[in-house]
């Protein structure tokens, strides 16, 4: 198994923004990569950002700068993949673009040297077809957003990712104190997205048939689901809801039962209605939490919350 020291995060968006302060917090040398300038030197900014935020909640110690000697900043390809150890690819969500990289990666990189890409849904497998050396390197390590403060990362193995692969790179994710997750088999989407959007198409159709706001929406998931989703899944949270059958009563005779009746009605759409995208979108603007506040205002507050949420639920 290969020591890591240097990490490769290839994308400076939100994404690779969040890799990289992860990385440089927890001691690894970053090679931080984008093909323009402009778009790095935002990244950096967006990095410097996490960082200070992450200083102001007291879950640093050292000063930005001090970080920020961890990164090294480049858009130069070859520059950026140099003596690395581990590559975190965060590009565009395109499959076409994901293969190019690919291709050029697994052509340059020594055999040893694992991919990862930070695809929210995409397919290792399919990614795979542009590695024509050494595939079984390629791997999907999927953290949520962001990165830096949310601790999970779904790792999913395409057709030819192998063994050696898998246990390097959980080994490698749990270093950065990441809740990682192995999945058995590929899936579009993986299990975070597929749950999230489940109810999230949902909540759209509920908005589209003019049952709720999008607002009153979100109260209901805050006060209430999502209070309970914090710190248990569905499983646990149905589990308890059957008593003390637990959730084989649950199934049977208590609400899940009962829950046959109306289920039938709930959306069955695969693609978002115009109808109801134009309704979000409107509703949003009156939206009372978020009106008069920027995007970095509300990216903040939000951070704030996630680590206090986290504190609580993780006991740290």
């Amino acid at each position: 198994m290969r020591t890591i020291y240097k990490v490769s995060v290839i994308g400076a968006g939100v994404i690779g923004a969040g890799w990289a302060t992860l990385l440089a917090t927890k001691g690894y040398k970053v090679n931080f990569y984008t093909e323009k300038r402009e778009t790095l030197e935002k990244g950096l900014d967006k990095v410097r950002g996490y960082l200070n935020s992450l200083k102001e909640i007291g879950m640093i110690n050292n000063y930005t700068e001090e970080y920020m000697k961890n990164i090294h900043a480049t858009t130069k390809i070859d520059e950026a993949i140099n003596n690395t150890d581990f590559v975190l690819e965060a590009i565009i969500e395109d499959y076409e673009a994901k293969k190019k990289l690919f291709n050029y990666l697994d052509n340059y990189l020594d055999k040893d040297i694992i991919i990862a890409s930070s695809t929210s849904g995409l397919l290792m497998t399919e990614i795979q077809k542009a590695m024509h050396r050494y595939p079984e390197r390629g791997v999907i390590a999927h953290p949520w957003n962001p990165p830096h403060l949310l601790p999970l990362v779904e790792i999913v193995p395409g057709e030819k990712t192998s063994k050696e692969t898998l246990d390097t790179t959980k080994s490698f994710m749990e270093s950065l104190d990441r809740v990682v997750v192995v999945l058995k088999k590929e899936i579009p989407g993986f299990i975070g997205n597929r749950l999230a959007f489940a109810l999230f198409r949902e909540a759209v159709n509920l908005v589209d048939e003019g049952i709720a706001t999008v607002e009153d929406i979100d109260k209901v998931m805050t006060a209430a689901i999502g209070l309970r989703w914090a710190f248990m899944g569905p499983f646990l949270t149905y589990h308890l809801g059957g008593g003390e059958g637990g959730i084989e009563y649950f199934f049977s005779r208590g609400f899940g039962y009962g829950a046959n009746e109306w289920m039938h009605t709930l959306a069955k759409w695969d693609k978002f209605p115009y109808t109801a995208v134009k309704k979000v979108i409107e509703q949003m603007k009156e939206y009372e939490k978020i009106k008069g506040k920027s995007f970095q205002e509300l990216s903040k507050w939000r951070d704030e919350m996630l680590v206090r949420v986290y504190k609580a639920v993780m006991g740290k």
